[in-house]
């Protein structure tokens, strides 16, 4: 099967096609082919051996072969002509058989092509029986890739990190988490790919995941596979499914001896749970799904599930048979299981797509990597692209509920609010109530970057409630400290009062300001903050934010000071606040 996409569209996609024509029938499947009438027709015949033409997303080859037949590699212009620009189809138009109608100009070609995505209340029959894979996929023949390289320039966290290199937990970077996953499932390869301010993440992965963390004996590498341009794609990957796209057609997803994976393991780099990938993979191989999805079902009242990916999931199975990126408030009526029409949205329940997914090879090669080029400016996403377009086009998916914490990290308020739950778990959404099962590592270890540091010390009469202390954190007489997280080699001095901060404190003692000095002086309140690396705060500071200022920026040429997003005070790395300074 064939992909496309475009960023602007000639053609307006909104006629269904119920069945295959005659000529659609030598095409290949899912793959947009010119008719002879000059409109596109997508056609959904078996797949052949070879596909009937390579596409280039954004501009297609026309060579016209019949199925069976090597493609035509030669690429098109969009700009040289109208006729090519005429023949550019959108993305979200592969996702259904359509036949193209003559352009309107009153509405767009996604427009359309939603419209006939719209999730129905109405469940459709199930494609084919469930049937379990002739050969089930093990755990040794399965590579997982780790998308760690997505930016983020509206978060005062990630300036100058990625989102993955995030401290969380007071010794945890996010990263670590699905790594850990990885190597506590028996996963042998596992590949991160980075790209957006990946200098601290590469170097955090390279320190922290040497062979040995794989057990005595045991064959495995944690290998960086930075973003990479090439003669002919000189932008950075342009979307998640992209960046795959590009590694897998360079070879870079092999291990030694040319070891090619039976099955793709895809995880966000940026999301928290803990998780068993051996059940999940268990789920792909029963059902002989071609696409299997971890999802987590929540009440929509407990989630944005319109900022969310949403799956529609048989009631009695674990067919998947519709998703929706952001759906509206409309689209969550439709996809959402109720008790009875008469239930509150808010009490229903949606399967919220988790950003991990297993890939069978075929799969992967027929959706992602048959793909050879996509046009500077256009995105290419498997929540957003490849998985409506696989749904469409008769692939088996299937979901694989996951019933644990789970929480995405895509802003500064999910970052803070998750780091504070895993202290204090009822402070804000109940979605965050299982945030302590984290750093739980009685069943299944987290690792990362060693320290050799001494333990946390107390002096005089302190108090400390609900809070998480790191090592080589000193506590003066007089302190409260309560429900925050401090990092390593955070100093307070004598009275300080702390709540609801995060500290991402120092890699070592004494880091910058010498033993004389405290991080956090005498007298001093802060309140509801998030304190990075290498940060002076003197006497008697006020940082509480008592205006409730929700964006605020005050920042010197060097880019030290303090940013104020959705009414939590961020002090950026290497600040120093004088005595007396009240935000």
């Amino acid at each position: 099967a064939l992909s496309s996409r475009s960023v602007q569209s000639k053609m307006h996609a909104t006629k269904m096609h119920a069945a295959p024509s005659a000529a659609g029938q030598a095409g290949v499947r899912g793959a947009p082919r010119l008719g002879a009438d000059r409109t596109w027709t997508r056609v959904a015949a078996a797949r052949p051996l070879k596909p009937a033409r390579v596409v280039r997303v954004g501009s297609f080859s026309d060579s016209r072969k019949p199925a069976g037949q090597a493609g035509s590699r030669k690429f098109f212009n969009s700009a040289a002509n109208e006729a090519d620009a005429a023949r550019k189809v959108s993305a979200s138009a592969i996702s259904e058989p359509v036949v193209a109608d003559e352009p309107r100009a009153s509405t767009s070609v996604d427009d359309d092509v939603r419209r006939n995505l719209q999730p129905s209340s109405v469940v459709p029959e199930r494609r084919r029986r469930v049937n379990p894979a002739p050969n089930p996929v093990t755990m040794d023949k399965v590579g997982a890739v780790v998308l760690a390289g997505g930016a983020d320039s509206n978060n005062p966290l990630t300036r100058n990190q990625a989102r993955a290199a995030l401290r969380f937990g007071a010794t945890y970077r996010l990263i670590d988490f699905p790594i850990a996953n990885c190597i506590n499932s028996k996963v042998r390869r596992v590949f991160v790919m980075t790209q957006w301010n990946s200098h601290t993440l590469n170097q955090h992965v390279n320190a922290a995941y040497p062979p040995e963390v794989f057990g005595f004996g045991e064959q495995g590498s944690v290998d960086v596979l930075p973003s990479n341009q090439t003669v002919r794609e000189k932008s950075w990957s342009l979307g998640s499914a992209d960046c795959v796209r590009r590694h897998l057609q360079s070879g870079a997803l092999q291990g030694p001896g040319q070891w090619e994976p039976d099955a793709y393991l895809v995880l966000s780099g940026e999301a928290l749970y803990r998780m068993d990938y051996q059940d999940m993979l268990k789920t792909h191989n029963e059902t002989g799904a071609d696409i299997t999805i971890g999802v987590s079902k929540q009440r929509v009242g407990d989630v944005d599930a319109t900022n969310l990916g949403i799956c529609s999931v048989y009631s009695d199975d674990t067919q998947v048979y519709g998703f929706r990126e952001k759906p509206s408030q409309t689209e969550l009526r439709e996809m959402a299981q109720c008790p009875s029409a008469q239930t509150s949205l808010d009490d229903c329940n949606v399967h919220v797509n988790m950003g991990v997914y297993i890939f069978s090879r075929r799969a992967m090669k027929e959706l992602v990597e048959v793909i050879e080029h996509i046009d500077e400016g256009t995105q290419l996403d498997f929540g957003r692209d490849i998985l409506p377009m696989a749904i469409a086009t008769d692939y088996q998916i299937h979901a694989h509920e996951h019933g644990g914490f789970w929480q995405p990290v895509r802003n500064l308020r999910e970052w803070y609010e998750s780091n504070i739950s895993i202290c204090s778990p009822h402070l804000f959404r109940k979605m965050y109530a299982g945030a302590s099962d984290l750093i739980d590592v009685s069943k299944d270890p987290v690792f990362t970057v060693p320290r050799t540091l001494p333990p946390a010390r107390f002096s005089g009469e302190s108090q400390c409630d609900s809070s998480l202390i790191s090592d080589g954190v000193v506590v003066a007489n007089g302190c409260v400290i309560k429900d925050s997280v401090v990092g390593p080699c955070v100093v307070f001095g004598e009275g300080v009062s702390v709540e609801r901060v995060v500290f991402n404190g120092h890699p070592e003692m004494a880091h910058i300001h010498g033993n004389d000095v405290p991080d956090v002086g005498a007298g001093s309140v802060v309140y509801g903050c998030v304190v990075q690396s290498d940060v002076l705060i003197g006497a008697g500071c006020v940082l509480t934010n008592e205006k409730r200022v929700k964006k605020a920026e005050v920042i010197d040429d060097e880019g030290h000071g303090y940013i104020i997003d959705d009414g939590i005070i961020t002090i950026l790395e290497g600040t120093v606040l004088a005595a007396g300074t009240v935000i």
